[in-house]
Parts: structure tokens; C-alpha cells; sequence
């Protein structure tokens, strides 16, 4: 099985620098599924349209932990926006390719 690890690092050193281009080029399928505690958005261009609304507020990530089972990532990591720390784990599913295929974000 192969060691998903990097990948997940990879993806959150491109969403924490706001990089949208390696976002849509390395990270999502084109069929990439998130759903968080604010809502649900499916497809590549949903998803990234999300992370640019995101994108506009200063946010910070950090004390990431990242655990593997199978082909899912389970990422534990606090998100620092404005004066609030939110507690998050996200369950990373990923393709063949290597690319993302659903997030399920929970809060908490």
C-alpha cells in the first residue's frame, strides 16, 4: 500500500500557502467531495471556489498529526482564523492517481 503521508503534507502545504493552481493541478480529482461543518460541495471547481472564499481571510494551520488507514488520511490540526482556534480532523480519501477524493471535515 502506498505511504499517503507525503501527499496529505503536500496537500496541506499548498492549501495553507493558498495555492489554488496546485490545488486543482496535483491535489483533487476532478470529482473531489468535501463536506464540513459549514456545508457540502462536490466537483473540482466547487471545491476550489470554497477554498478561494476561504483563501480571503488570514488563517493560519498548525499541531498537524496525520495518520494513515488504507487509502484514507486521518489529519488532526488546529485552524487559527481571526481569534478562534477550531480543533479539526479531516478524513482524507484518495484515488489511484493519488489525487483526493472526498473530505469529510468535522469541527471539534
Amino acid at each position: 500500500m502506498e505511504n499517503l503521508i507525503p501527499k496529505a503534507e503536500r496537500y496541506f502545504e499548498l492549501f495553507a500557502s493558498k495555492n489554488v493552481k496546485g490545488l486543482e493541478n496535483e491535489i483533487y480529482s476532478d470529482n473531489v467531495h468535501l463536506r464540513d461543518w459549514n456545508g457540502e460541495w462536490k466537483g473540482k471547481q466547487a471545491v476550489l471556489e470554497m477554498n478561494e472564499n476561504l483563501f480571503v481571510n488570514e488563517f493560519k494551520i498548525d499541531n498537524i498529526q496525520i495518520k494513515q488507514a488504507d487509502v484514507t488520511t486521518i489529519v488532526q490540526f488546529d485552524l487559527h482564523i481571526s481569534d478562534t482556534i477550531l480543533k479539526v480532523v479531516d478524513l482524507i480519501d484518495w484515488n489511484d492517481d493519488g489525487k483526493i477524493e472526498r473530505i469529510l471535515a468535522y469541527n471539534g
